[in-house]
């Protein structure tokens, strides 16, 4: 049975280490498999020491599982992260095998039924065959599984370097050296290469879609733009995940969480554009002041102050009468920032710890995690503003001034249909609250929820298939998407309600932002939080009030959307929802000042313990190769120039099992040679000097050594 280079494993594990972001690990792992390389210490490892191993084995999957439940990340990929420990996993497994004197590991090491088998066939004297495995190739492709599952596994090098040790294990496991390696093989290895490449931008795209879908309309949303699902055709798929929950602590909860606020239409994406002289989108950013909490002078928990910094009593922030909640959850980080959801009339937060923090002029906050989870008191009330009032860019021309206005912006693509409305609606007179009224009025009765997009990407191909809309779209030649929302299908979902009521208002001259976030509209009945989930994803508008100086929340979708998109528990919905609060509660206790060391302990200590029992059998039990074999080795037998051979035979056969003859462990090389021929006459040789006295001559003996000599060329050549 041949085994694979202890050197092709260490190499492995160092591969695993560098797309795994786990050197330490790797190098400790490497240097424990090469030391068998080095060293000549080995153990009579039985079957029982093998079961000790895989319940070691098991035991560290089971720890891997929990440290990987208590860090952040979807659940879907759980096992995935789990698997990437593998190399560790079953490092007790590699040890048994490199460090004893067996090349193999029986399969009744792992299986209950077999060892049952056997002891029934031993009991009744039946037949019964030994299946045998050499791990060394498990463990490779364990190691190589757990690589490619690696959050670097998308670099450049990782499927040459993926090649490269899949090609050695191959040459390898046949024996036949480099110079084995046929143009069939290289051309499998090379389409493997692809076909890993191809599969694994298909799971990429596959995951994106169940976790995140085709649109939704909170999560995903960028600081400088929006793009919306106009054109995609088809039900929007949005997750059932619990992304936020907000625990009730004082006073009524938000309706609204706000993620990000965008003021420019481009169909099909909102855009937040910035005044002439703010600068780029990171200039806009700033970091919120950090106050003091009066009852916890230099608490560094007591939180940032959002509201404007021109508040005549900063105080009021954070004052005892505000309504509060806990707003708990994981934030999604592309790169190094994620977006916090908030209500656009917060106030300040407490007890809130981030690695950076920072708001822009919309009210978009945006924030590297300190922690896993995040976990802050939200202090608000309607008196407050986190985001600045309507803005005017002036670009200077020759023929004057030209203001800019984004805030009040239509398209022109869309001016002929927002005219239209506003005119039918007599937009153009009345307050904000009246003209706010006049279009519920209009959405609630003629308008209707759904989450399928009825209106293709292509509006011609549509007028093609479709003769109700060929009259509509062929006298227009100009229509849009919202055109077609707004005059013929009528239905839609939150992104085209937002994006229809921010136009109208400003064709009557009310400056609006549209703004993507979460509706809070789902109560556990036992534990009292607001539940937000992936399906809770939401857009409204924003709309300014010029004569009372502050911004109102303007939401038209059909107020039944929430009981449409409120998930209808499946047979383990809420077992998912069970496991994955309890993971979060456990990683913000953890994170609490001296929970992580009882962590460790509780984890650590047994295994320590475990170990140190293992290594003193392992110490008292050792043996050195050399001795032992000195032990069964016939005192007046000579030695030939064929023990020569064993020191290289080792690196390819493995170690020698104490008391076989020398001859017959050699025998398997007959299959690395390019001349087995020549292993047959030395071993001939080797018996007739070893067994036979009157041949034990000079001649004999300088035959035997150009053999051994041709031997040691050929297999050195591999």
């Amino acid at each position: 049975m041949n085994r694979l280079p202890t050197l092709l494993i260490t190499a492995a594990l160092l591969f695993w280490g560098a797309i795994t972001d786990r050197w330490w690990p790797g190098i400790a792992c490497a240097f424990l498999v090469q030391a068998a390389a080095w060293s000549r210490l080995r153990w009579d490892f039985g079957e029982r020491a093998s079961l000790i191993a895989w319940r070691l084995s098991v035991l560290f999957l089971v720890i891997a599982m929990v440290l990987v439940m208590m860090q952040p990340g979807p659940r879907i990929t759980t096992m995935s992260r789990v698997f990437t420990w593998l190399p560790v996993v079953l490092l007790p497994l590699l040890f048994v095998q490199i460090y004893g004197t067996s090349a193999s590991l029986s399969l009744g090491t792992f299986s209950m039924m077999v060892r049952r088998r056997r002891e029934h066939s031993e009991k009744f004297g039946l037949p019964y065959r030994d299946v045998r495995f050499g791990f060394d190739k498990v463990y490779l492709c364990a190691t190589l599984l757990a690589s490619a599952l690696g959050q670097n596994a998308d670099t450049l090098w990782f499927y040459p370097g993926l090649v490269i040790l899949v090609a050695w294990a191959i040459i390898a496991h046949v024996g036949r050296g480099w110079q084995g390696a046929t143009m069939a093989t290289s051309f499998a290895l090379l389409a493997a290469a692809a076909a890993g490449i191809g599969g694994q931008k298909g799971l990429t795209a596959l995951y994106h879609y169940l976790t995140i879908g085709r649109s939704s309309p909170g999560s995903g949303s960028s600081v400088g733009e929006r793009t919306t699902s106009f054109g995609n055709l088809g039900e929007i798929k949005q997750s059932q995940e619990i992304l936020w929950r907000i625990l009730p602590e004082k006073g009524p909860l938000p309706r609204l969480l706000r993620v990000a606020s965008y003021n420019r239409w481009d169909s099909p994406t909102w855009r937040a554009v910035l005044p002439k002289d703010a600068g780029n989108e990171t200039a806009d950013f700033q970091s919120p002041n950090f106050q003091d909490d009066p009852l916890k002078p230099g608490d560094d928990l007591a939180g940032y102050h959002l509201c404007p910094p021109d508040l005549i009593s900063p105080e009021a922030a954070i004052s005892p009468d505000l309504p509060r909640f806990r707003l708990r959850g994981e934030i999604e980080t592309a790169g190094q920032f994620g977006l916090l959801p908030l209500p656009a009339d917060t106030a300040s937060l407490q007890e809130f710890l981030a690695a950076e923090f920072e708001r822009n002029s919309f009210g978009t906050f945006r924030v590297e995690p300190s922690q896993p989870v995040c976990d802050a008191r939200v202090l608000w009330h309607e008196s407050f503003a986190t985001e600045k009032p309507p803005w005017v860019s002036v670009i200077r021309r020759q023929t004057g001034p030209l203001e800019i206005k984004p805030d009040t912006e239509v398209p022109e693509r869309e001016l002929r249909v927002i005219r239209q409305i506003a005119g039918e609606l007599n937009l153009y007179e009345g307050s904000v609250e009246d003209k706010i009224t006049k279009l519920a009025h209009y959405f609630y009765n003629n308008f209707r929820y759904t989450r399928y997009n009825s209106i293709p990407g292509s509006l011609h191909k549509w007028m093609e298939r479709d003769k109700k809309v060929s009259g509509y779209i062929g006298e227009t030649r100009r229509a849009t998407y919202l055109g077609v929302f707004l005059e013929e299908t009528k239905a839609g979902h939150c992104e085209f309600f937002a994006t229809a009521a921010a136009l109208l208002l400003r064709e009557a001259g009310v400056p609006t932002r549209y703004v993507s976030g979460f509706a809070v509209a789902e109560r556990n009945p036992k534990s009292g939080e607001m539940i937000i989930r992936g399906v809770h994803a939401h857009a409204w508008c924003r709309a300014w009030d010029e004569e009372n100086r502050r911004w109102l929340d303007v939401d038209l979708t059909p107020a039944d959307w929430t009981g449409l998109e409120t998930p209808r528990k499946g047979a383990f919905q809420g077992f998912q929802d069970w496991a994955q609060l309890l993971k979060e509660d456990l990683l913000i206790w953890r994170d609490k000042p001296g929970h992580m060391l009882i962590i460790t302990i509780i984890l650590i200590a047994p295994i320590g313990i475990g170990l140190a029992f293992v290594g003193r059998s392992l110490w008292r039990s050792r043996k050195v190769l050399e001795d032992e074999r000195k032990k069964h080795a016939p005192s007046k037998a000579p030695q030939t120039a064929l023990a020569s051979l064993e020191k290289p035979a080792r690196k390819i056969l493995g170690e020698r099992p104490a008391g076989k003859p020398l001859g017959p462990w050699l025998m398997p090389l007959a299959t690395r040679l390019r001349q087995p021929e020549v292993l047959s006459q030395a071993l001939a040789l080797h018996h007739r000097l070893r067994f036979d006295p009157g041949e034990n001559s000079p001649a004999l003996t300088g035959e035997l050594q150009v053999l051994v000599a041709d031997i040691r060329k050929q297999l050195a050549s591999r």
